[in-house]
């Protein structure tokens, strides 16, 4: 299933969630190109395990979609694919950048892993951002209000490279600003697996949702 061919719509929905590199909400999508990921295109792609999607209720309950391992690996190989025939004379420079990526890659002998970068914005070049500073970068990029909650789950996927335990400790740190918050979800009947599995224990209690309000 994960060599299937990809309809157009498939295919735009995991070059979002590529060119975004983490989880990320509809409205995001939306924001950013123009488009959401629709329930028949959404359904496709979790079935054939490319991407893992959720309500998310520090969305809105909107749906945030992120890619799998398997889906990372078909959005490379999708590069390569020829132009279907009958495909729309608008979606063929679609097919024509990714065929260019494909040789640019190839060319100089790049992973798709090399094209990103971990840097965060406003850090010196050179100079690593703590595990606190990533965390706080990764809600700002997350959140669409100042102030609004985000999972802990959706912080985490935000920071793959970050060990549990490491991050963890830096969740307790950063809860010491005052800016800061954490909270558990009332509603237990809301939280997934996800949810509960990355809940950071703090005051006796599992906290599952962060908000950093301006000071």
């Amino acid at each position: 299933m994960a060599n299937a061919p990809l309809s157009i719509p498939e295919k735009s929905a995991l070059l979002a969630l590529l060119m975004i590199g983490r989880s990320a909400s509809n409205p995001e999508i939306k924001d950013l190109y123009g488009f959401t990921i629709e329930k028949a295109v959404r359904k496709s792609l979790v079935d054939q395990k490319l991407i893992e999607a959720e309500q998310s209720k520090a969305h809105g309950n909107a749906w945030v979609h992120e890619l799998t391992e398997v889906g990372w690996k078909r959005c490379r190989e999708q590069f390569a694919d020829a132009s279907p025939s009958g495909v729309q004379r608008k979606d063929r420079l679609l097919y024509g950048v990714l065929q260019w990526m494909d040789r640019v890659l190839v060319k100089n002998g790049l992973e798709l892993a090399d094209t990103y970068t971990e840097q965060e914005p406003g850090s010196e070049p050179g100079v690593e951002s703590t595990v606190d500073e990533r965390i706080l970068s990764a809600y700002q990029r997350l959140v669409s209000d100042p102030g609004a909650w985000v999972g802990l789950a959706e912080l985490r996927g935000a920071l793959p490279d970050v060990e549990a335990p490491e991050f963890d400790a830096a969740v307790h740190r950063v809860a010491e600003l005052p800016s800061v918050f954490l909270t558990p979800e009332m509603n237990q009947k809301l939280l997934t697996e996800a949810d509960r599995a990355a809940a950071v224990r703090l005051g006796g209690e599992a906290k599952h949702l962060l908000s950093v309000k301006a000071s």
